[in-house]
This record gives structure tokens, C-alpha cells and sequence, in this order.
């Protein structure tokens, strides 16, 4: 536990000092969790018979089961989009000015790669969601409500999202310290649960450690903006936008954009703390594959 409370201490410091840092991480931040932190800061959550409305309409249309399938082949296209924003922002905090096209293409494919599990897993939980939902919200019964009966029959395949999520992030971070090193990307993706298991306990402490982090601030984030937005919101809703609700406005998307600085200095220290974590013993520890081949046929 020491070895990891030390690096990580050496992260928050670099990245206290580094404030060209946080822009390179916001783009990340935002591509992965700080736009849902938006979203549930400012949204409305729908209502049960919107979406009964909503499921009935994708239903009872005649395009189906075509339109639900491109509903979540969209998702999953948004997804990809998300990943590729990710990567430029990762490629940008790892390699500073001298990030190159060709860092942002690996990064991309090393990301996509570790996050093609949960991407299959989000498919497979929309179409059980397509085939379970209707049912739960013809149910007679109000127990709990269709919403949350819903997830309660998926919570394996949530689950088994939320992991494929937590080890490809984990993975992903190792992966792409190998690449670092000049390794092709199918090398570094073979190496990276070798260096993991070097990296010993640390590793795993900040794995959770990264998750508990950015869930919290997330939490944090969504209270104080719909904290922000309530008196928006209502506004809105009785006078429409005049002088005072439009400099509300300008101080939310000030606020917002405070917010997201924070998140990417999050993000920041995530990456510095893996990148010391992964890099405490010698490379030379980690062979990449090639070179156990190479050493095999001599």
C-alpha cells in the first residue's frame, strides 16, 4: 500500500505544478464521464410513461426489429467517437507537444481494442433490454416499477459491463506504457497483463483507487451543478430567457467549465500515478513478446 501512496502523492504534486496538464485531460475526462456528469447534472430523468411511450413506439413500428438495432448501433458508433476524443487527450498527456499523429492512431487502436468488451457487453445488454423490457412494462404489478425491475433482471450483464470497463482501463494503461516503448500494438496488448502482475499490488490499489476518484467527483459534480441549474431550470420555465437568466447561464457554463478543468486535472493525476506505478522497475522486466521469440530461435 506504501509503494502505491507514494506515487500517488508524486502524481497530485506534478500535476498541482503542471496546469498544462489539465486541458490534455479534460478532453478525456469529458470523451469518458464528464459529459454524463452533465447530463445528469442539468437533465430531467423520464418518466415511466414516457418511456412505455417510447418503447411502444420502436415496437409497434414497422421497422422493427431494424430501428432498435440501429438505435444501438448509433450508441455504439457515439461510443467509438468517445474513444477516439479519449485517445487524442491521452496521447496529448502522455507525450506533451511532441505527440504525433501516429501516437494519437495507437493510442486510438489500444484504447479500442481494451474497451471491445464492454462495447460487446453494451450490445448484448441492449438487446436483452429490447427482449425483457416490454415485458416488465406490460407487468400488471407496480413492484419496484418497470424501470428498476428492468435492471434488476440485467444487473449480471450491468455487472459484467462494469468490469470489462474497470480491467480494460486498467489494461489500456498498461498496454499503452509498452507502446511507449516502441512495441506494435498487438505486443503491447500481449505484455500488458505481464506488466500488471510486475507492478504487484500497487497496480490493483490504483485501479480501484482511479474508479473510486473519479465516481466521487462525478457524485460531486452532478450535485453542485443541479444545485446550479434548479433556479435556471425554473426560470426558464416561467420568463423564459431575459438579462438575469442569461447571466445565470454565462456563470453555469463559467462554472461548468471550472468543473471540467478539475475533471481533467482528475484525470491528470490517474494517468501520472499509473505511469509511475507501471515504470518503477526496470522495462527490461516486461520482454516484449518479439523479443521472447527472437530468444527462443537463437
Amino acid at each position: 500500500m506504501q509503494p502505491w501512496i507514494d506515487e500517488a502523492r508524486r502524481a497530485v504534486e506534478d500535476v498541482s505544478v503542471r496546469a498544462g496538464l489539465w486541458l490534455p485531460g479534460s478532453l478525456a475526462w469529458v470523451a469518458t464521464v464528464g459529459w454524463l456528469a452533465l447530463v445528469l447534472g442539468v437533465g430531467h430523468p423520464p418518466s415511466v410513461a414516457a418511456l412505455t411511450f417510447v418503447g411502444a413506439t420502436i415496437y409497434t413500428s414497422g421497422a422493427w426489429p431494424w430501428n432498435a438495432i440501429g438505435i444501438v448501433a448509433g450508441a455504439i458508433l457515439v461510443l467509438v467517437v468517445a474513444v477516439a476524443l479519449f485517445a487524442l487527450g491521452e496521447a496529448v498527456l502522455r507525450r506533451g507537444r511532441g505527440a504525433t499523429p501516429m501516437d494519437v492512431v495507437r493510442t486510438f487502436a489500444l484504447a479500442l481494442a481494451c474497451a471491445l468488451p464492454a462495447l460487446i457487453i453494451l450490445a448484448a445488454f441492449g438487446i436483452a433490454a429490447m427482449v425483457v423490457a416490454p415485458g416488465e412494462f406490460n407487468a400488471p404489478t407496480d413492484s419496484g416499477g418497470p424501470v428498476l425491475r428492468t435492471a434488476l433482471r440485467l444487473l449480471p450483464v450491468l455487472v459484467a459491463l462494469g468490469v470489462a470497463t474497470v480491467g480494460g482501463a486498467a489494461v489500456h494503461a498498461a498496454a499503452s506504457r509498452v507502446a511507449g516503448r516502441g512495441g506494435t500494438t498487438l505486443a503491447a496488448l500481449g505484455d500488458a497483463p505481464g506488466l500488471l502482475g510486475a507492478a504487484g499490488w500497487p497496480a490493483l490499489v490504483q485501479t480501484v483507487a482511479a474508479l473510486i476518484v473519479r465516481v466521487t467527483y462525478v457524485a460531486l459534480v452532478v450535485i453542485l451543478l443541479r444545485v446550479l441549474w434548479s433556479p435556471i431550470d425554473g426560470r426558464l420555465l416561467s420568463t423564459g430567457i431575459d438579462a438575469a437568466t442569461l447571466l445565470l447561464l454565462v456563470g453555469f457554463v463559467a462554472i461548468w467549465l471550472c468543473l471540467v478543468l478539475a475533471g481533467g486535472a482528475v484525470h491528470a493525476w490517474g494517468t501520472l500515478t499509473w505511469t509511475r506505478i507501471l515504470t518503477r522497475t526496470e522495462p527490461d522486466a516486461w520482454p516484449s513478446r518479439h523479443g521472447m521469440e527472437m530468444r527462443g530461435r537463437s
